[in-house]
């Protein structure tokens, strides 16, 4: 019988060769970087990392209150996450780049993913209560819905727990490119 052995050490993939990863400073996007941050150099793809300054519809309801307040926030949140990304990818010797946006977040990472023709996209997902969600909507829904790339979501492991079985709820969508 034959022995076979599966590693992810070698160098060189056929599909992936950019890598967009959305990062916004939370538990499942601080995963998805260091996911992205491992798998990229094995690989050798390019990594794009988008973070969206994105101003919740409450701001907007009263900007001269919270106008100031909220955009000091959205600069201490793009710091951060500036930082992190210069962690975690500073050293690994594969091409990034971090691009900032503005509006909503699942537009803007879509459309940095159809502009720089990404081969997989990378999303955290936070749990939130299915009226959350249909409120305001899943930024990790909108892309597998809409991204002609793979979309790979990445829970916290914190906010991971078994699912059907003891399965964990980390999901891939992919949409074929036509």
């Amino acid at each position: 019988m034959d022995r076979y052995e599966t590693t992810y050490a070698y160098r060189g993939s056929r599909w992936i060769k950019r890598i967009v990863v959305a990062a916004d400073g939370s538990p499942a996007s601080t995963r998805g970087l260091k996911e992205v941050a491992d798998l990229a150099p094995r690989v050798g793809a390019n990594v794009v990392v988008v973070f969206v300054r994105h101003v919740p519809a409450t701001a907007l309801m009263a900007p001269s209150v919270a106008g100031g307040v909220v955009a000091q926030t959205l600069d201490e949140q793009e710091a951060e996450v500036r930082q992190e990304v210069l962690r975690l990818l500073g050293g690994t010797g594969v091409s990034w780049e971090l691009v900032v946006r503005a509006g909503s977040p699942g537009e803007e990472i879509l459309q940095v993913a159809d502009e720089t023709g990404a081969d997989l996209v990378v999303v955290g997902s936070n749990r939130h209560s299915s009226l959350h969600n249909l409120i305001l909507g899943s930024t990790a829904a909108y892309l597998a819905a809409h991204s002609q790339a793979p979309v790979l979501v990445m829970r916290s492991k914190e906010a991971r727990a078994p699912v059907h079985g003891g399965q964990l709820e980390t999901s891939i969508s992919s949409r074929s490119r036509s």
